[in-house]
């Protein structure tokens, strides 16, 4: 019998507990998921049907938020795949220890920020008075890289 199997079976409250932590955790972040996507939505609601920028203020400028939401999500992935997947990988060969459960938590809570920055960045475009089309394709963006850059269960 192994060293870990003697471990899990003389303490199993210790692990039903690091389970449930993780699950806890997951579902936080599933449900921090849903906020992000809800008010992008509410974003794009919001600025569509209420909210009237001036229009021209960008000028020929419009093309800079592109750059920067585009900058963000490539950031984000480039975040996730560096940070968030060997944080992962670890949490699942030792899901006991808090210090993994918290870096792999942190890791996603930032890379689900920066795509819903993109979200943002169409709404701030909006109040800039900018084609109502090149808003609406960043809060699709958005929110299609909310769903592609989810949290994984551990």
């Amino acid at each position: 019998m192994s060293r870990f199997s003697q471990k899990s079976q003389s303490q199993p409250g210790m692990v039903a507990a690091n389970v449930q932590a993780v699950e806890s955790t997951y579902l936080a972040l599933q449900r921090t998921q849903r906020a992000l996507v809800g008010m992008t939505i509410a974003c794009a609601i919001l600025g569509t049907a209420v909210l009237r920028g001036l229009h021209g203020a960008l000028g020929n400028r419009i093309y800079l938020p592109v750059i920067v939401a585009t900058s963000l999500l490539t950031f984000a992935y480039t975040l996730r795949n560096a940070m968030v997947l060997p944080a992962l990988a670890e949490l699942r060969r030792n899901p006991r220890d808090p210090k993994l459960l918290q870096r792999w938590s942190r890791n996603n809570l930032i890379v689900q920020a920066l795509c819903a920055a993109v979200g943002l960045t169409g709404f701030a475009l909006q109040l800039f008075g900018a084609a109502t089309p090149i808003a609406l394709t960043l809060y699709a963006i958005a929110i299609c890289y909310l769903f592609l850059l989810r949290p994984i269960r551990p």
